[in-house]
């Protein structure tokens, strides 16, 4: 527990004084929860029910298992630049023991459009560690940008270092492989 308090240390907590349940063990249960499978914060509180004899090995859960309401409540208000900062470092701490194939991939979000505002959907990049079934990191295609300007800032973010790193053909380009990627010391087996 001592490591993920760590990783998130940046992340204060926004009920300024009047929260009842420790952040991080409520950052900790919401992990846990997606993790399994969870989907939103009406979970994290089941998960944590039927999970509490296992979590109180490692969190204290001085007032009980929070309620839905705490959970939705913290993610509104949580700062989502710093949350996310301190999450990639949390993921790289996995990161640091990669092995195999990290795919790198874009997706179009569903029913992320706007026609009304004229907002374009939400695309986002992931690296996908296909051995471990993990997702390492996700990065916001900007609107006025492609998948080419976005995959140097995803894989910077990440340490990849002795992974082979895949894309589809859109990102093979003779600039990433060659000096784009091929020079980075990060990343060391190749681009395909």
């Amino acid at each position: 527990m001592e490591d993920f308090i760590a990783c998130f240390a940046e992340v204060t907590d926004p009920r300024q004084d009047n929260g009842r349940h420790n952040l991080h063990e409520i950052l900790m249960i919401a992990l846990c929860t997606m993790l399994c499978g969870g989907e939103d914060c009406s979970d994290m509180p089941l998960f944590g029910q039927a999970k509490e004899p296992f979590l109180r090995q490692f969190l204290t859960l001085k007032h009980g298992i929070p309620s839905h309401d705490t959970f939705s409540r913290v993610f509104r208000l949580l700062d989502p630049v710093a949350f996310t900062a301190c999450f990639t470092r949390f993921m790289q701490r996995f990161a640091d023991t990669l092995q195999g194939v990290v795919a790198i991939d874009g997706k179009t979000l569903r029913r992320s459009f706007d026609r009304a505002a004229g907002q374009s959907p939400l695309h986002m990049l992931h690296a996908w560690s296909v051995g471990q079934r993990l997702l390492l990191g996700q990065l916001a295609v900007d609107e006025k940008s492609n998948e080419i300007a976005a995959v140097p800032k995803l894989l910077k973010l990440l340490s990849l270092k002795g992974c082979i790193i895949t894309a589809d053909a859109l990102n093979f380009i003779r600039y990433h492989a060659a000096s784009g990627y091929a020079a980075n010391p990060a990343i060391s087996q190749g681009y395909s």
